[in-house]
């Protein structure tokens, strides 16, 4: 059971999601599952990928058959960080779907890979940055940054023989990216934001649109472990003296990004724990909507 009420979530299903392709990256579970789990219910076709857990995919291609019936899914083993994958994900897509609409560059890498000590049972210690292997550094630079470059250049071409598009990337809350501990996945996700945004202007001109989206918070999904915060994933949001948001917090804006009513938008960091409930989506994404500044500032 979600978070969003049934009429909610109802108020998603825009005419425009019918048959709309949509590749999600790291869409094995988490962010990427739960958004292409209510992209089926709306009537799109979805390509799934996955790299570390591909025996994953078995499992939610099984769901997703059973959401939409057979034919409106695909899943595909492929590492963001391998050029060769990318495209080899874009162009068995367009061979099973004839076209790609949007893509979500969901994948990333997380804390765990560089905290001391840390485990599935345990969290670990956030180490300071010369602490940090390099590799480690390394790993989480080139899946959360190089990655999404790969997979949007791979993506891009198509787009703009369809003369249309729309991107978007999976990023975290501003007091995340400067939590000391924090300074290979903050960096990645900085690095992400000025791309989306220096995307978005290359882009315009040509009908792509490309936005940064984000929970705006930790949120109940396997991303943060039970190490870090006890409890069933899933059931730990809402418990008392919890601050973790629910992992379906990113669906609605997630799923309205893909559809025709947001034709037009793009550059915008949208913070997705704002939408508010019984609100007309065109209204509701508003909300969500983080004020521009000409120049960002990091200090």
């Amino acid at each position: 059971m979600g978070s969003w009420t049934a009429a909610t979530l109802k108020a998603l299903h825009h005419p425009s999601l019918k048959d709309r392709v949509v590749i999600i990256t790291g869409g094995g579970r988490g962010f990427g599952w739960l958004i292409a789990e209510e992209l089926l219910k709306a009537g799109a076709k979805v390509a799934l990928t996955a790299s570390r857990h591909p025996e994953e995919l078995a499992d939610v291609k099984t769901q997703a058959e059973a959401i939409a019936g057979p034919g409106r899914c695909i899943t595909l083993r492929a590492d963001v960080t391998k050029w060769e994958d990318c495209v080899a994900t874009v162009d068995a897509t367009v061979q099973a779907f004839g076209k790609v609409d949007v893509l979500i560059n969901n994948a990333g890498r997380g804390t765990m890979e560089y905290a001391l000590g840390g485990t599935t049972d345990s969290p670990g210690k956030r180490p300071k940055f010369y602490e940090i292997p390099a590799e480690s550094f390394r790993t989480i630079v080139e899946t959360n940054l190089i990655g999404v470059f790969n997979m949007s250049k791979a993506m891009v071409p198509v787009f703009l023989k369809q003369g249309r598009g729309k991107m978007f990337a999976i990023s975290t809350s501003l007091n995340t990216m400067c939590s000391p501990g924090m300074s290979p996945y903050g960096a990645s996700k900085v690095g992400l934001e000025l791309t989306h945004r220096t995307w978005a202007g290359e882009l315009k001109e040509h009908n792509i649109d490309v936005n940064i989206l984000l929970p705006g918070g930790a949120s109940d999904t396997p991303f943060i472990t039970q190490g870090m915060v006890a409890g069933e994933v899933g059931k730990r949001a809402g418990q008392p003296g919890s601050t973790l948001l629910p992992g379906d917090v990113i669906v609605p804006p997630a799923v309205w990004l893909c559809t025709d009513e947001s034709n037009g938008m793009t550059g915008e960091r949208i913070i997705a724990k704002f939408w508010p409930e019984g609100v007309e989506p065109k209204e509701a994404i508003k909300k969500c909507l983080q004020p521009h500044t000409d120049l960002p500032q990091i200090m």
